[in-house]
């Protein structure tokens, strides 16, 4: 009989060991290497959020946070540690949604698709 916990393990190992993973894993250490990097790059996070938390309040964000969060998207574009590092998390997100999705079919296949509640 096959242990699911045993191939969650293995699963996780092939994450680790994937390109993809490998990527991000250097990407972040090139931009945690240099100290305005990581703070260019929390900045951004920073303002992202509170655009992405307006908008799931029903309510538009200011003109100005709209105007920071474009200077740092521009500030970021200017630096390429900045932009392997996003373009990495970007693949990474990509692989780990394709795989929560092969890991759901199960569930899916006994319990239905879950209905999606429209906004």
């Amino acid at each position: 009989m096959v242990n699911p916990y045993d191939r969650a393990h293995e699963l996780a190992r092939s994450i680790r060991a994937s390109d993809v993973y490998q990527e991000l894993k250097k990407a972040k250490e090139e931009v945690n290497s240099n100290p305005k990097f990581a703070e260019m790059l929390e900045t951004f996070r920073k303002k992202q959020q509170e655009v992405q938390l307006l908008h799931m309040q029903g309510k538009q964000p200011s003109p100005e946070l709209n105007d920071e969060l474009n200077m740092l998207v521009t500030a970021i574009q200017g630096v390429p540690a900045l932009t392997s590092y996003l373009q990495a998390e970007e693949r990474f997100a990509i692989l780990l949604s394709d795989l929560q999705k092969i890991i759901m079919e199960p569930v899916e296949e006994l319990l239905g698709k879950p209905e999606k509640t429209s906004t």
